[in-house]
């Protein structure tokens, strides 16, 4: 019994290491600030749960569900750190689960030997990669509405939608879902679909998901079509939602008035020059391990210097602005901050090139995309749809007067987008990667990966700590 534990034990030891660092993080937590102090711990003062909702729906936000968990949440925080870091640590649990049984499915003989150690091999190191990505996530950007509104408000959604994710796969590959399997989706999805980005990414993911049985003439199950009345119903309530127009008119009044004169065109723009700012301009560590994955990847795979070269665009993008901020900041203006909202001048060049820029790298990363699953072309725009769904919930946030109050948050769905992706491309090529990359460079990697990893880490700590 004990060697079975141990056994265990050693199996899923990047697991553990993820649980090891959450509990230090929570540990460390000041519930001291943010939305949570300042206002969801007063919400409740001799009202009920029901009143409090009424009244959100009416004056403030469509946000039923989550609140319905986030407000008696907040009154017992030692709660919430220990669901949140079991929540934090089922987040890569879901993610290995999805890629390894995704790539496994499509294909037995994909990229690594039949013999059984190789393939156990390979299941260990996507284990640690997993974790890796998932160390990597800045999780400080979790405090920036307080700990407790902010994760129950982007982190547990993110649980939700891999969980969902999960099933759609199972009925996908025709493997058996058990009743209280799809009633646990069910509770995640009507969760999850509560917050707006989510509401608009499971929709296309669900879609996604009866096109796939559609074309292959499945009549699929029931708790796919009910997952997709539950998201419908919960975009329809954010739409007619009474609150959302009153706090956005109240938050352009406060925080950005010159927001009422925008365009449409001005809004998407100020979308795309800030994710483009947040991803490229800043340099990324993310963007960039997964920029650069995906060019060695190509390079390994097609051994054409053309196309690596097209491939790794993104990381030459990313480089380039480093160096240049670094040796010329003149050319700091060509970054569109919040100060400059208000001073755009659209005759100017200079307040295009972050467009372009970002142009530049999506087509580079797609390319390298493309290169990389060209023979199996259903998955490679599947991806693609995916990708977009990421960038479109980043632009969105153009559209609210919010967008840099916000911080990097709402971003967080396109970041574990490019992660599942760039993780996908790693498990479909091991094979050729163990055999062609020599085993230095391959310790080499992941020393530096984790030396990534230990600085966000340490950061995250750090922020733990002050706020």
């Amino acid at each position: 019994m004990r060697k079975k534990i141990q056994g265990i034990f050693q199996r899923n030891l990047p697991f553990v290491l993820v649980f090891m660092v959450a509990l230090i993080w929570h540990l460390v937590i000041k519930i001291s600030a943010g939305d949570d102090v300042v206002y969801f711990q007063t919400l409740m003062d001799g009202r009920s749960i029901w009143e409090i909702l009424a009244h959100r729906y009416a004056t403030w936000s469509s946000r039923m569900a989550i609140e319905f968990v986030l407000i008696p949440l907040v009154q017992v925080s030692w709660l919430w750190k220990i669901l949140d870091i079991i929540i934090y640590t089922l987040i890569p649990v879901l993610l290995y689960r999805l890629l390894n049984n995704y790539t496994e499915y499509i294909d037995e003989n994909v990229s690594w030997s039949d013999k059984d150690s190789d393939r156990e091999e390979s299941k260990s190191i996507l284990k640690w990669l997993v974790c890796a990505f998932m160390l990597l996530y800045p999780f400080s950007d979790m405090v920036s509405a307080g700990w407790i509104a902010t994760t129950v408000n982007y982190l547990w959604p993110l649980f939700g939608i891999l969980y969902i994710a999960l099933l759609l796969q199972k009925l996908a590959q025709n493997k058996f879902l058990h009743w209280y399997e799809g009633a646990a989706g069910m509770i995640c999805c009507i969760f999850c679909s509560s917050q707006e980005q989510v509401a608009a990414i499971l929709l296309v993911m669900i879609f996604l998901a009866l096109l796939y049985n559609w074309h292959r003439k499945k009549a699929g199950s029931l708790w796919i079509y009910g997952y997709f009345v539950v998201d419908l119903i919960s975009l329809f309530t954010i739409l007619c939602c009474p609150g959302n127009s009153i706090r956005s008119m109240q938050e352009v009044e406060g925080r950005m008035p010159e927001f009422a004169h925008f365009s449409i065109w001005e809004k998407i723009y100020m979308g795309v020059v800030n994710i483009e700012r947040i991803f490229i301009a800043q340099v990324n560590s993310i963007f960039l391990i997964v920029s650069v994955i995906l060019a060695v990847l190509v390079g390994l795979k097609t051994k054409n210097m053309i196309k690596t070269l097209l491939s790794s665009v993104p990381v030459f993008c990313i480089l380039g602005y480093a160096l240049i901020r670094t040796g010329h900041p003149w050319y700091e203006k060509i970054f569109i901050i919040p100060e400059q909202t208000a001073g755009w001048n659209f005759k100017d060049p200079v307040n295009w090139l972050p467009v372009l820029f970002l142009i530049v790298t999506v087509a580079g990363m797609s390319y390298a995309l493309f290169c990389l699953m060209r023979e199996k072309l259903e998955i490679y725009l599947y991806t693609l749809v995916m990708l977009g769904v990421g960038l479109a919930s980043g632009i969105v946030m153009g559209f609210s007067p919010t967008i840099y109050a916000s911080a990097d948050r709402p971003y967080i769905y396109l970041y574990f987008i490019l992660m599942v992706t760039c993780l996908f491309c790693i498990r479909q090529m091991y094979g050729q990667i163990r055999k062609e990359i020599p085993v230095l460079v391959q310790k080499i990697s992941m020393v530096v990966l984790g030396m990534f990893c230990m600085v966000n880490i340490a950061e995250t700590l750090w922020m733990c700590h002050i706020m």
